[in-house]
């Protein structure tokens, strides 16, 4: 699936980048939203924005910002570093590569969001009919490579939601005897299968469950997922609990994380890094450029494991909605990523990703395209951290733990943060 544009008229000139045309931030978000829209046509009303009021709610804090009263001295001492934060990462938007990385990486985005939301109507899948779930991977992979892997994840949810609407609660689904699939699909189908548990048990929930009854929701999540999963991919249906629950039912987060560190320590990590994942897509960092993802994961979890956890999801994110465009993460390395706490876990996110890329759409040249590609050598500082950062640890991850996990039957530990190379080295103490 392609994003759909206007076609060009005879005697049009492509247009200026954005930044060439805007005189301020506000003509710059103008231009941006009306952009969008015209890329995306009709859709764009009901997805783009997400409801009422996205770019609203995105940046009605920074206009605050350009108001006089805002800057009296009282206000002023409010003014904590998170808001200069945000300040600052607007002002970039007028420097033209910086736009114009950040429209390519809402386009990206966009079509990903696109595809997932309208998935049935793109494959043709008639409502409330049971396909065999060997046609629905068929369906998934007639798409271009890079838009199966979420055309994967996404028939892992359909194919839930039907079988228990028309078959009663499953039991068994993704086993081998009953879904007799190619071995590349397994990872983002049972993705696919703990998104749809886990909005099917956690839309029930209200602002007046207690913690036993919030208790045993998750612990029937994690029994269909037992019940459910294959050996060796249990954590990629375990990890959609964080992005559901962080995307769709935010004010579960904590008590969701309360109750596993408590009683299911083992799959915390799958928790967050699924919540790292689901930042990248939330309403409060959709549009890029307006506020840094990257913080929001200080802001999220609150002890280091967890914020490693987070990090490898976000940068599993990012990496998996830009590979085709190398510059976007070159720009994310160069801003935000330095030699600190979270650094190993942002690496780790890559790898990762590129590893279930790899083993969802095996044999594409955009996959080693994305690690071997070369920074601007005349900053040597980012050229230096891509090589750090990226290159070298993909390269090892896809000739050295890609083969070993696979050999091991666990393939599903990509989806939390840890050290690969001591997994490798002693898969049985995992």
């Amino acid at each position: 699936m392609t994003i759909p544009t206007r076609p060009a008229a005879p005697g049009d000139s492509p247009p200026p980048p954005m930044a060439t045309r805007a005189h301020d931030l506000q003509q710059l978000l103008d231009m941006l939203t009306h952009q969008a829209q015209s890329e995306l046509g009709d859709i764009s009303q009901s997805l783009f924005f997400m409801g009422d009021g996205l770019q609203r709610s995105m940046v009605n804090g920074f206009f605050d910002l350009l108001r006089p009263a805002t800057w009296s001295p009282v206000n002023l001492l409010r003014l904590g570093t998170d808001t200069v934060r945000g300040t600052m990462q607007l002002s970039r938007l007028l420097q033209p590569d910086q736009l114009n990385l950040a429209w390519q990486e809402l386009r990206n985005k966009l079509e990903v969001f696109v595809l997932v939301k309208n998935l049935s109507n793109i494959l043709h899948l008639p409502p409330h009919e049971f396909i065999p779930l060997p046609q629905l991977v068929e369906k998934a992979y007639s798409m271009p490579a890079f838009q199966a892997l979420w055309a994967v994840e996404g028939l892992g949810h359909y194919y839930a939601d039907i079988y228990w609407e028309q078959k009663g609660v499953p039991q068994g689904l993704l086993f081998e005897e009953q879904a007799p699939v190619p071995e590349k699909s397994l990872l983002m189908l049972h993705a696919g299968i703990g998104l749809a548990f886990a909005d099917r048990l956690l839309g029930n929930l209200t602002s007046e469950t207690s913690d036993a009854e919030l208790g045993s929701v998750l612990e029937y999540f994690f029994t269909l997922c037992v019940n459910n999963c294959r050996k060796g991919y249990l954590g990629a249906a375990v990890e959609s609990l964080g992005l559901v629950t962080r995307d769709f039912y935010p004010d579960f987060l904590q008590r969701n994380d309360r109750y596993i560190r408590a009683t299911r320590p083992e799959f915390l990590g799958f928790f967050w890094h699924g919540v790292g994942r689901a930042l990248y897509f939330s309403r409060q960092f959709f549009l890029p450029a307006l506020r840094s993802v990257w913080s929001g994961v200080d802001e999220e979890a609150h002890n280091a494991a967890d914020r490693l956890s987070a990090m490898a999801g976000l940068s599993w994110a990012v990496t998996m909605v830009n590979l085709r465009q190398p510059a976007i993460m070159a720009n994310v390395v160069r801003s935000h990523i330095e030699d600190g706490p979270l650094a190993d876990g942002f690496t780790n996110g890559v790898v990762s990703s590129l590893i279930m890329r790899t083993d969802t759409t095996p044999g594409e040249t955009f996959i080693t395209a994305f690690y071997q590609a070369q920074p601007d050598l005349r900053d040597q500082a980012t050229a230096t951290a891509w090589e750090k950062r990226i290159t070298q640890p993909s390269r090892m991850g896809l000739e050295t733990y890609y083969p070993a996990l696979r050999r091991d039957h666990a393939l599903d530990q990509v989806f939390r943060y840890q050290d690969l190379a001591s997994l490798v080295a002693h898969p049985r103490q995992q």
